[in-house]
């Protein structure tokens, strides 16, 4: 199998977008449905046995419910695909609009679903089909966003206007926290099991519904840049015709997007999604003190992406995110062993944590677009990315769960300290892309 990198992307034209209109724009999207999507998983504890009543009061109802928040996941490369092949035929900002708007709408679904007292086995079934469309979202929202930027940037910034997507997933988790945080602050422990837990997802229903009009009055060209103007091939191409292609010609930017892509993205679920709900179980935490310790990481985190990518646009992607991925692998197990619900313990190793995380972050979006040519950008993207997040993002919750209520919940460090060495190696083998660093 031939591997072939792309890294030609056009450059932007006299009279662009501006980067910092092109930064709220994808900003925005990202915080939105990064707060939306999150919410489920901080504030599972709280609704599962009124869905799962088998499991109430034990582990089987958590497991249950984030074993719907996996296969919301498994939806991810359908979205992915599905919304990166109409991103490269009709535009992408087409796209922007209808991925911000479909997971308003599931968490809508999810505030307002009764519980299974009610209605029975379909109240679990429209969670799942709430989660299905929020995956569906998810999936088109990154290929879009990643491509946008990239090819709407100058080439040796590129890094760096791109990290903003990640600041705003950082963001996004972020509210979801501090909403948590407030909640279970105000409210006690029945309260949150009866009714606080549908508050955040009215939340993120009407804040999804205002972030697409603020998105909307941006007025962003449905074509920013030439490379976005669908060629003649590209607006007769099927979708299965496009895949056909990107496999045939591109399928190493796929591999090396999931290679590289497996540390950060099981890393970032473990160490900020998944992190409160692991507080509050394994080391005996309360939730507001738990969703207040992982606020503080994540203000942290979000801020640091822009500075990586700036790195690796002066060194290289390959050095910046191999060696954190390497020192995360190194670490992560003994920072598991001192967790504890103790704050001046657990937040400087959460703090640790996602210092490294962030140089993974930083230049990954510049990275993926530098994998595809132009017009299956969209397509690779979404494919590659949404694969990762599926096959290991998503399940990463599942797995912690799993191994909690086995008894060994330090295992899922170990877990994650081996997929970030696998993408450490990863790096170490693949071509720099980097504008001006490259090497083949």
């Amino acid at each position: 199998m031939t591997h072939t990198t792309d890294t030609t992307l056009d450059r932007p034209p006299t009279g662009s977008v501006p980067p910092r209109k092109l930064i709220v724009a994808t900003g925005m999207g990202q915080v939105i449905e990064w707060f939306d999507w999150t919410l489920y998983a901080a504030f599972a504890p709280f609704f599962a046995a009124r869905f799962f009543p088998e499991g109430a009061g034990g582990s089987d109802g958590l497991l249950a419910a984030f074993g719907i928040y996996a296969i919301g996941f498994f939806f991810r490369p359908l979205g992915g695909v599905l919304f990166g092949h109409l991103a490269d035929r009709f535009g992408r900002a087409v796209i922007f609009n209808f991925t911000v708007l479909m997971m308003a709408a599931g968490s809508l679904a999810i505030a307002v679903v009764p519980t299974y007292d009610t209605i029975g086995i379909a109240a679990p079934l429209i969670l799942l089909f709430a989660r299905i469309v929020q995956g569906l979202s998810a999936g088109g929202e990154m290929p879009a966003s990643t491509a946008l930027v990239t090819e709407s940037v100058p080439g040796e910034r590129r890094a760096f206007y791109a990290s903003t997507i990640f600041v705003g997933t950082g963001i996004g988790v972020l509210l979801a926290s501090l909403l948590g945080w407030l909640l279970t602050s105000s409210l006690s422990t029945e309260q949150m099991t009866s009714y606080g837990w549908r508050i955040p997802f009215a939340v993120g229903a009407i804040v999804g519904l205002f972030a697409l009009l603020l998105r909307r009055s941006l007025e962003l060209p449905e074509q920013l840049v030439p490379s976005q103007a669908p060629t003649e091939r590209a607006k007769k191409a099927g979708l299965g015709r496009n895949l056909a292609e990107l496999f045939r010609k591109q399928p190493g930017g796929v591999l090396r997007i999931i290679g590289v892509g497996v540390g950060g993205t099981v890393g970032f679920y473990a160490i900020t999604v998944y992190m409160p709900t692991y507080l509050k179980l394994e080391t005996g935490m309360d939730s507001s003190t738990a969703f207040m310790v992982n606020c503080l990481a994540l203000g942290v985190y979000s801020a640091l992406p822009p500075l990586t990518g700036l790195l690796s646009d002066r060194t290289g992607r390959r050095p910046v995110m191999g060696w954190t991925s390497l020192a995360f692998a190194v670490v992560l197990v003994p920072i598991g062993g001192l967790l504890s619900s103790s704050v001046a313990v657990t937040l400087p190793c959460l703090l640790v944590a996602v210092i490294l995380l962030s140089g993974f972050h930083g230049p990954f979006p510049a990275l993926m677009s530098e994998q595809f040519s132009p017009e299956l950008r969209g397509l690779g993207v979404g494919v590659a990315y949404s694969l990762v997040t599926a096959l290991f993002g998503g399940t990463a919750t599942y797995i912690a769960s799993w191994l909690g209520g086995m008894g060994h919940p330090q295992w899922f460090f170990g877990y994650v300290a081996l997929t970030a060495l696998v993408a450490a190696i990863c790096y170490y083998k693949m071509p720099e892309t980097a504008e001006g660093r490259r090497r083949t």
